[in-house]
């Protein structure tokens, strides 16, 4: 089936690649709200995009998403060049051809690696924060505005510095679970050494449905 969707979108005679496509079979969800994931398969990638499938399609243009390469968790924000659908057992699919319109550059190391078929590098800082613990793909699996909402409420109560751009905040964070339509979480914060050495903190968030974040504790 997914062999028919490549074809399905690789026959518009306008396509101009900049960069060649491979396939491959890496699940993908798409974020529709902050709390609900689409899941959905990606069956080509490049450098500079990727083709996908889902059975509920995104309605924006431009949209987050989280595709599992090897053991990463990688975050891209896609723009839809073209669409298509397709049935299959009974069922209609949805083909989406997209450019990256954001992507942190350590996850676009990642893609690199895995098209030019090098092997996974260890993420030195996420795992100077995490350890053995995978909790901090919480953070990443956030969208990225309320990402950005929640590095500044850190920053605001003292309890992180502002990344620079392209570098990964020293944060882990593990999800607490949800009620009343709010999404509780706990957060392990770093403040690099300074006068008085290296801070660490423990924060609890709260994020409502409208991705806004407020500090608990």
């Amino acid at each position: 089936m997914f062999n028919e969707l490549t074809k399905l979108l690789n026959s518009k005679p306008k396509e101009r690649r900049a960069s060649p496509r491979k396939k491959v079979r890496f699940n993908l969800q798409w974020i529709k709200s902050p709390a609900e994931y689409i899941p959905g398969r990606v069956t080509e990638m490049s450098l500079t995009g990727l083709m996908f499938a889902t059975k509920i399609p995104p309605t924006d243009k431009q949209f987050d998403v989280i595709v599992d390469i090897g053991t990463r968790k990688v975050r891209l924000r896609l723009k839809a060049v073209r669409s298509g659908q397709i049935p299959s057992g009974g069922e209609t699919w949805s083909v989406f051809g997209c450019s990256y319109s954001g992507v942190a550059a350590d996850d676009y190391d990642a893609i690199a690696r895995v098209l030019n078929g090098q092997p996974e590098l260890t993420n030195k800082a996420a795992q100077e924060l995490a350890g053995m613990d995978k909790n901090d793909d919480a953070y990443r699996l956030l969208p990225m505005k309320v990402q950005q909402r929640v590095l500044d409420a850190l920053v605001r109560s003292g309890r992180l510095n502002m990344p620079q751009p392209n570098q990964q905040p020293l944060l882990r964070m593990q999800s607490l679970g949800s009620q009343g339509g709010k999404h509780r979480v706990a957060v392990h914060s770093r403040i690099p050494g300074g006068a008085d050495g290296p801070q660490a903190f423990d924060s609890v968030l709260i994020i409502d449905e409208a991705g806004l974040v407020k500090l608990e504790s």
